[in-house]
């Protein structure tokens, strides 16, 4: 958007959004020219009477809005907001001076008393010096009307005793003002501290209230405690923003919220993205919560990775603008639960400053601490441990329950036992044929000595081994938990293998997970606290485990089937059928947010001679090597799949025609670099291809993919290895 067009809107806006001001100085003119008097108004002049009836709309709305708002604020009074009722209020107070005398009506002293109103109640200086200022014209205006010397001595006068009540009341009421401000938000503040303490005091109550009893007050208790961690959360949240404002001079910056990921939903093509908290210097923020389309944070949402854009010129604009603002640099880091997406953290520049890599970590580690504070008051406020611990426990078996992935699976049991004991350090193994492999591995970074577990829990990922002597290696095999008290006596135990000892854990517990006839694992559970794992709470771990040894092995089971269902035997590829739900994804999207993508579908040439020549073997052995060169080349966010046969098919989100050709002449010479081996000698294969463009070769999917067929089929007309693309075609 040209700068012009971006004024032309700010002007539109801001009449529409003060038109309260703007109506009360176009009163100006009329009252220098007087043309605002008794006399025009007994003449019922059209102009005259306009005026004063648009006036007190003027007034009578801002007084309105001021103290009988029909909604609660969700803003601080700006300067604008205070304008807005005081340039109307002392324009209808001269009016009235106008009507009743001039500079010499019996009414002007209420303009001292209107100073000292706008002095007490106005909290911007802004506000209060755009009034003043107001009060200046005005006194200037009804000056003028005299056209006399002794006029502007009488005004200058009056602006003297102006002056004397501004700065008496700044000086003694403001301070008073200020004062009583800050007595009553430390009363707030108290008040507020006072209710957080007392809730946790119910909780410590509830703990010991008879089973009965928390069962009827547990529902209420629950409400308050989730109120008061969301009123935490956005206090932590909007902290940490002002401070990345102030301290990497931001223009804006937003935390947004991924609510699908949340929620039961997981169908959704994208996550609806909401503003959670926010700070500006901007005006032109969308004054809704949910945003219309993700925009430029597209790409965040289908590769969570930071995101860094660079000379946007206020044209290509953040999703959480609703105008032209002069953005020129912006910084999206995404917020990562385990696999999951939780949110988005975005910070913006305007004066063509690119963000460093330094302030990007500075970002990473602000967004993990958002993370953290949210992880946090969302276990804290769901899961009162040790207070509830049987509830604790049924709640534990519905999340895993509800498990699907492995992954989930894995955050899911550290969330269950976190939700039952707490602990340092917990790791999810698997077992078979005597060989044991680490899945996961949760340190609990905030405990004791984290360094210390930190670095435990760096040694253990990704391990294998086969130690019989170790405590896991004897839990799967004896099918019962060790050591048998839960405590480590010996530090120089064998949990794992000889180089992963935890010294300095005090408790330890190793679950074998049991399923059926069958121990697909151990879950082992470490502290620095002893006699964490007491009888009670070995026997719930203990069937705890059961249930997640059943989970796992169904997520293994469930991952097998969706790979089977979506992945290609041969080649490994996306198979047809899950490429064309990802097709349509893709495409609904764009459709929705304006993007554009591009089609490439490639076979190999003369496939069929290879096949004649060499065998089915050594042509399918073709079809693995160039699927793993599309494959190793491709970005997250593409889609590379097995179209049939020997054809395949890539797309590319957010790219155009041109950028499609260079990277698919990148893929066929590599591909035709490609040395073959066969019992009959070595050889080369070369491959063809044909891209399509959205929106500008085709609106439809299905179009797209027959012209970009059409384009491949014109590359076989043509001598083959070569690109093609429609948008090319003469």
């Amino acid at each position: 958007m040209t700068a012009a067009a971006r004024k032309l809107y700010g002007l539109r806006h801001a009449i529409a959004s003060h038109w309260p001001i703007v109506t009360a100085i176009m009163a100006w003119p009329l009252l220098l020219t007087g043309r605002l008097s008794l006399a025009a108004l007994g003449r019922g002049e059209l102009a005259s009477l306009s005026a004063v009836t648009l006036l007190a709309s003027a007034v009578g709305w801002s007084v309105a809005r001021e103290f009988l708002p029909l909604r609660p604020r969700t803003k601080p009074t700006s300067a604008w907001r205070e304008l807005e009722l005081g340039i109307p209020l002392a324009t209808a107070l001269f009016v009235l001076c106008a009507l009743s005398g001039g500079l010499r009506s019996f009414l002007h002293p209420l303009v001292y008393a209107f100073v000292s109103f706008t002095f007490v109640v106005h909290r911007t200086r802004g506000g209060a010096a755009g009034v003043l200022m107001a009060v200046a014209i005005l006194e200037a205006i009804l000056a003028a009307r005299e056209r006399q010397m002794a006029g502007w001595m009488l005004a200058g006068q009056h602006l003297v005793f102006v002056g004397f009540f501004a700065a008496g009341v700044r000086l003694v009421l403001g301070s008073l003002t200020l004062r009583l401000r800050r007595d009553h938000a430390r009363a707030v503040a108290d008040e507020l501290a006072r209710m957080r303490q007392d809730a946790k005091d119910f909780r410590l109550i509830s703990a010991a209230l008879p089973l009965e009893s928390r069962a009827r007050t547990r529902a209420d208790e629950e409400a308050r405690m989730a109120h008061a961690a969301a009123l935490g959360i956005h206090e932590q949240v909007f902290h940490t923003l002002e401070l990345l404002r102030t301290a990497l001079g931001l223009h804006t910056a937003v935390l947004l919220w991924c609510e699908a990921n949340d929620g039961a939903d997981t169908s959704r093509s994208q996550p609806r993205l909401t503003i959670k908290e926010l700070t500006s210097a901007g005006e032109l923020l969308l004054e809704e919560r949910e945003l219309p389309s993700a925009a430029l944070l597209t790409t965040v949402l289908a590769e969570p990775r930071p995101l860094r854009l660079h000379a946007l010129g206020g044209k290509r604009l953040p999703p959480y603008y609703r105008g032209p603002e002069p953005v020129t640099d912006l910084c999206a880091v995404p917020l990562l639960a385990g696999p999951m997406l939780r949110g988005i953290l975005c910070a913006d520049r305007i004066g063509d400053r690119p963000f460093s890599d330094d302030e990007q970590r500075i970002l990473e580690r602000a967004a993990g601490h958002i993370l953290r504070v949210v992880e946090h008051e969302r276990v804290f406020s769901a899961v009162e441990r040790g207070k509830y611990e049987q509830e604790q426990f049924y709640r534990a078996s519905e999340l895993l329950n509800s498990a699907l992935t492995l992954d989930d699976v894995y955050e899911k049991t550290f969330a269950a036992m976190r939700a039952i004991a707490g602990y340092d350090l917990a790791v999810l193994t698997a077992v078979s044929g005597g060989k044991h492999r680490v899945l996961a591995v949760d340190a609990r970074a905030d405990e004791a000595e984290p360094e210390l577990w930190e670095q435990a829990a760096t040694r253990l990922r990704g391990l294998e081994f086969d130690d019989p002597a170790s405590l896991v290696a004897m839990a799967t095999k004896n099918r019962h938990y060790m050591p048998a008290g839960g405590e480590l006596s010996d530090p120089d135990a064998v949990v794992w293998t000889a180089r992963t000892r935890l010294r300095q854990a005090k408790s330890l517990l190793v679950l074998p997970l049991v399923r059926g006839d069958d121990v697909v694992g151990a879950l082992t559970l470490a502290s620095g606290r002893p006699q964490l794992f007491g009888a009670q709470m070995r026997e719930m771990l203990r069937v705890i485990g059961h249930q997640v040894g059943v989970s796992l092995q169904n997520a293994q089971m469930y991952q097998q089937m969706e790979e089977r269902a979506t992945t290609d035997g041969l080649t490994g590829l996306t198979n047809h059928r899950a490429f064309q739900e990802r097709l349509a994804q893709l495409h609904a999207l764009s459709e929705r947010t304006g993007g554009k993508y591009a089609i490439i579908l490639t076979d190999i040439d003369r496939f069929k001679s290879i096949n004649d020549t060499y065998g089915h073997p050594v042509g399918d052995q073709v079809l693995k090597r160039v699927a793993s060169v599309f494959a190793g080349r491709a970005r997250k966010v593409d889609i590379v799949a097995r179209y049939g046969g020997e054809e395949f098919v890539l797309v590319l989100p957010d790219t155009d025609g041109v950028g499609a050709e260079s990277f698919a002449n990148r893929l066929r010479e590599e591909v035709a670099e490609l040395a073959m081996t066969s019992e009959h000698g070595g050889f080369n294969v070369t491959i063809s291809m044909g891209i399509a463009e959205y929106p500008r070769d085709g609106r439809e999917r299905l179009d797209l993919i027959e012209r970009a067929d059409q384009a491949l089929y014109w590359c076989k007309e043509h001598g083959r290895n070569r690109v093609r693309r429609v948008s090319a075609a003469p």
